[in-house]
């Protein structure tokens, strides 16, 4: 959490204090990172906002899970692509893998054919040199 602090300028203790859980889901209610946004551009911290903005994308666009929540699955992708300039498609086909598996996991069914080559042929392009 410090790290998204970091990024989004706010204290780990207000962080804290605005952090929600929704459904089993825990993350930042999308309100408060668009104020944060407005505050950074009234305060002319133009680098700053391009971050909030991009996790925002990340959260609204690439990764809706939860209405008006950017959860803590979308915030890691995105310093996984902040920090350390990840390719944003193996984001994509994580998350991917992440929805079949946990939309299984709450019908009680499986996805015989699908799932498992998926995860085969997502740790083989993750983890290769």
């Amino acid at each position: 959490m410090a790290r998204i602090a970091k990024v989004v300028r706010i204290s780990t203790q207000e962080l804290d204090r605005v952090k929600q859980n929704r459904n089993g889901i825990v993350g930042i209610l999308r309100k408060h990172l668009e104020e944060k946004a407005r505050a950074l551009v009234d305060q002319g911290e133009s680098a700053s906002f391009i971050d909030v903005l991009v996790l925002l994308v990340f959260g609204v666009v690439f990764f809706p899970n939860v209405d008006g929540l950017v959860d803590l699955a979308v915030i890691d992708a995105f310093l996984a692509y902040h920090h350390s300039k990840e390719s944003l498609f193996v984001a994509v086909l994580a998350d991917a893998y992440d929805t079949i598996d946990r939309r299984c996991e709450k019908s009680g069914t499986r996805i015989v054919y699908c799932t498992p080559a998926f995860y085969v042929w997502l740790v083989s392009h993750l983890f290769s040199p």
